[in-house]
């Protein structure tokens, strides 16, 4: 079917060989990663050079894993432009893809007209998808189908890697109380907890842990519930957690605890997810379960601001590592 581009008096004319010639010429272009040699070699502002660059940075890739992740990524999007996906309805991407496709949204200056150029629409990111677990599954199915169909067997295990092979959700519920003594510090990967299951089929939801209140003073061997509630409930089904060595950062994109602590009250809300997720997700969910607007929370690590695109491997997080968060503050 014959395109057509539009002329300099604003009229819609069929594209001419040349024409697209030149702009196949500009895509590939585009896609040509040439990392600058010396310090004084002009550094690029648009295209997948700064995209690769940015990935190193903020998601701590090696070289060649981002261009190996570059290329999933052109394989995705180039999906998504042939199955019409403008909306994020049909496909999914994977973790490593989804990290760079959300440093790519971030570059708000050039990521519209480097979609009209590369993809002829801008293709829209939804970041609340994966709230839905099973839309997400199929999408995910059907993400796998049409790149079988589309590039047959040019798959990269690590770069397609979807967080899907234990068939659970990216980030797990359930609701736990931790009790710290008082008096001293506990070191991180020692707390003593204890699950309590109430009338909420926790296991079922891919989101969110809790802890209310704040700990009560007790021995490190012992966990107690915080409340009247959490305390009836505790005696009708209480197991025990043994003590865990102290933590370490977990390899690969096996999943890691972080704690949410409100620096107001004292209480910890923590969240399983994949160590190389956006924490972006645990912050929608955190707000959403405190029924409060996510701009008036202040999120922080070691006196670092977090936005909610850094991941526990940017970070450098270990397991059961605290995030801060501080409520009432614009950010």
């Amino acid at each position: 079917m014959a395109t057509s581009v539009m002329n300099e008096s604003g009229i819609w004319v069929p594209e001419t060989r040349s024409q697209k010639s030149g702009k196949e010429s500009k895509i590939e272009q585009w896609w040509e990663v040439k990392r600058a040699q010396n310090p004084t070699d002009p550094t690029p502002t648009r295209g997948a050079t700064p995209l690769v660059e940015r990935c190193m940075r903020v998601h701590g890739f090696s070289e060649g894993f981002a261009m190996r992740v570059l290329k999933g990524y052109r394989q995705f999007m180039e999906l998504k432009s042939v199955m019409n996906d403008w909306n994020e309805t049909k496909l999914s991407p994977s973790v490593p893809i989804v990290n760079m496709w959300e440093q790519h949204l971030l570059d708000n200056l050039n990521y519209s007209e480097d979609c009209l150029l590369l993809f002829g629409r801008v293709i829209g990111h939804n970041p609340d998808a994966l709230l839905n677990y099973s839309a997400l599954k199929e999408r995910i199915l059907t993400t796998k189908i049409a790149f079988q169909a589309r590039y047959g067997d040019d798959l990269d295990q690590d770069v397609w890697d979807f967080g899907d092979d234990d068939g659970r959700p990216p980030v797990k519920e359930q609701t736990k109380i931790v009790s710290e003594p008082a008096s001293m510090s506990t070191p991180r990967g020692r707390l003593p907890v204890a699950f309590i299951s109430g009338e909420d089929d926790v296991e079922s939801s891919p989101i969110a842990h809790v802890s209310r209140g704040r700990p009560s003073a007790r021995s490190m061997g012992s966990a107690v519930a915080s409340s009247p509630n959490a305390s009836r409930r505790q005696q009708s089904s209480t197991r025990s957690i043994p003590q865990k060595s102290p933590a370490a950062a977990p390899a690969g994109n096996e999943p890691i605890t972080i704690f949410l602590r409100d620096q107001n009250t004292g209480e910890e809300t923590y969240f399983s997810l994949r160590y190389k997720s956006t924490l972006r997700i645990v912050f929608t969910v955190f707000a959403e379960r405190r029924g409060l607007n996510q701009d008036l929370l202040k999120f922080s690590y070691k006196g670092q601001t977090l936005t909610g695109y850094e991941t526990p491997h940017s970070l450098s997080l270990d397991d059961r590592a605290r995030i801060d968060v501080i409520i009432g503050q614009r950010r």
